[in-house]
Parts: C-alpha cells; sequence; structure tokens
C-alpha cells in the first residue's frame, strides 16, 4: 500500500496553504477560553471541558478539511495525475483521509496541551490517564466523521456540491435525536408503532461520542437514550470501517 506517500503530499498542500497553522490556532485558542472559564469560580473537570470543545469542533472541522478531497481532486485532475503513479484508489482514498485526520488531530492535540497548561499554571488538578482517554475518542470521533466523509463525497465532481451534502450530513448528527422524535411522531399518525427509537440514538456518531465518554467519567454532554455505556466507541468504529468501504466502493465507480 502507498497511501503514505499520498498522505504526506496531501499534508505539506494542507501545510502550505495555511490549513495547518489556522485550524491549529483555533483549537488552541478555543481550548485557552474554555480552560480559563473552566477554572473560574466552580471548577469543570479538564476532561469534560475537552469533551464539550471536541463534540462540536471535531465534526465540524473533519468534515470541513475531508469534503474537498475527492471532488477537487477530480476538478483538477490531481486525481488521475496521482493515478498514473503506482498508487491504487484505495490508496489515494485512505491517504488522502489519513492527512485530513492527521490535521484534525493535531488540533485536538494543540487544545489538550494549551488546556493542560492553563489548568497546570491556574493550579487545578489534571487527570493524565482521563484526558489521554478522551484524546483517544476524539481521534475515533474524527476518523468516523472523516470517513463518513469520504463515503458522502466520493463519487463527486463538485465542491458545492459536496459541501451541501457534508454540512447536511454534520447537522443531521447533531440533530439526530430531533430527526428520529419527528419521525416516530409521523409513523404514529399512520398508526405504525414504532419500538426501540431510543436506542437509535447512538447512531449518530455524534451522539455514539457522547455515550463513549460515560466510560471515562465525562457525564451529561448529550442525551444518549437508554444504549448502555461504552457501545458509542464500537459505533465510532463501525461508522469508520464501513463508511470507508462505501468510499472505496464508490470512489472505484468514478469516471476520471
Amino acid at each position: 500500500m502507498t497511501w503514505p506517500v499520498v498522505a504526506r503530499r496531501d499534508l505539506r498542500a494542507l501545510r502550505a496553504d495555511n490549513s495547518l497553522l489556522v485550524y491549529g490556532g483555533f483549537f488552541a485558542v478555543l481550548a485557552a477560553v474554555l480552560a480559563y472559564n473552566s477554572t473560574r469560580g466552580g471548577l469543570t473537570p479538564l476532561p469534560a471541558t475537552l469533551a464539550l470543545m471536541f463534540l462540536f469542533a471535531v465534526p465540524l472541522t473533519a468534515s470541513t478539511l475531508t469534503h474537498e478531497a475527492v471532488p477537487s481532486g477530480v476538478a483538477t485532475g490531481r486525481v488521475r495525475l496521482t493515478l498514473s503513479l503506482p498508487h491504487s484508489r484505495s490508496s489515494f482514498l485512505a491517504g488522502a483521509g489519513a492527512a485530513r485526520l492527521s490535521a484534525t488531530l493535531l488540533g485536538v492535540v494543540a487544545a489538550i496541551v494549551v488546556a493542560t497548561a492553563v489548568y497546570a499554571l491556574r493550579g487545578a488538578p489534571v487527570p493524565v490517564v482521563r484526558v489521554l482517554a478522551v484524546l483517544a475518542l476524539g481521534a475515533l470521533l474524527a476518523a468516523a466523521v472523516v470517513a463518513a466523509t469520504l463515503a458522502l463525497t466520493a463519487r463527486l465532481s463538485s465542491t458545492t456540491v459536496a459541501a451541501a451534502a457534508t454540512y447536511g450530513f454534520v447537522l443531521l448528527a447533531f440533530f439526530w435525536p430531533v430527526a428520529l422524535n419527528l419521525a416516530e411522531v409521523v409513523l404514529a399518525g399512520w398508526g405504525i408503532q414504532v419500538g426501540g427509537v431510543g436506542e437509535l440514538v447512538v447512531a449518530s456518531p455524534v451522539y455514539a461520542y457522547a455515550n463513549a465518554l460515560t466510560v471515562v467519567g465525562v457525564d451529561s454532554i448529550a442525551t444518549t437514550g437508554s444504549v448502555p455505556d461504552g457501545v458509542g466507541a464500537l459505533v465510532l468504529f463501525a461508522w469508520t470501517v464501513v463508511a470507508f468501504a462505501l468510499a472505496a466502493r464508490g470512489f472505484d465507480g468514478v469516471e476520471l
């Protein structure tokens, strides 16, 4: 597999257009503000502060960085150039995804470093093991969103359509419980009673992440229905594997 070569090339491109600096700086500044506010008055534990930040910042960043990877490559001919070298289509897709995942994780690490420094300087406790656990779950959330975005955009050549599809997915992921409740009401109006709706809340990557956080003692981030704690981590892993497989299958059928 030659995907690391593609990933390094894409990372160089992201560094050249200042994406790494912009998103890394965004995470660092946001973390500093949240950490300072969390250590004023009543102390909010550092893992909870980071988890709340990643709940919103990671999906938005990962999807924004990823949604143009395939469409812009197809439109500019970069994909054809890459595939003219000894790279397979799956290697191109994996490399593009790995580069965007790495860029997102750079921001996550920057946020953890800055927030930890603020907590330490203000004399607040820094539970290292729980912070590392939040980092791992944030990485899993980022991987799931990157894979899902690739699955949505792998067959597209228009960056506008890709952006609409991607942000529509992100919006649905955040408002997934509302969508489920509306569907339940509509079906009930048709005389169809559906059970187990509460368990379906965790199908959203955002709420799967919130569910997984309960294992490391971070609660009250978002409601996840009646799903047992920790199931969300498995859901995020499933999103990553299945979505990438769908992306690879869709990309194989693209005319270049």
